[in-house]
């Protein structure tokens, strides 16, 4: 996979209408470009600072906190095209049937970049 060293930074100030909510809702309450799965890994990983200050998602936020929320950039894989056979059912100009193998992975993700549907 390709690696990115560039990512956003982002400011947020709590304001008193957000006061006692918790840190993972509030971030995906003001950003709503990520989803909140992904805030709770970003605010786990040290990526979102209460006050310059790692919390957990539990956290409330209180109203005057500063909530800097660091969003890597996000990366496209490499998809190596692989030699897989495949047992092609039918295909026309527009569509492609496949019978796909019980077990095989459709596309790359963490764990399975290689030997997919997607690589064949």
């Amino acid at each position: 996979m390709e690696s990115g060293d560039q990512k956003k930074e982002i400011l947020i100030t709590v304001d008193s209408g957000s006061d006692n909510m918790r840190l993972d809702r509030f971030v995906a309450s003001e950003y709503g470009e990520l989803s909140r799965t992904y805030i709770q890994k970003l605010i786990t990983s040290g990526q979102v600072l209460v006050n310059n200050k790692q919390e957990k998602s539990s956290y409330c936020v209180a109203d005057g906190d500063a909530v800097l929320l660091i969003v890597p950039e996000m990366t496209v894989p490499d998809i190596i095209p692989q030699d897989i056979p495949l047992d092609i059912v039918y295909e026309d100009e527009d569509i492609l049937i496949i019978n796909k193998p019980k077990g095989m992975v459709v596309h790359p993700a963490a764990g399975n970049y290689t030997g997919t549907l997607v690589n064949a």
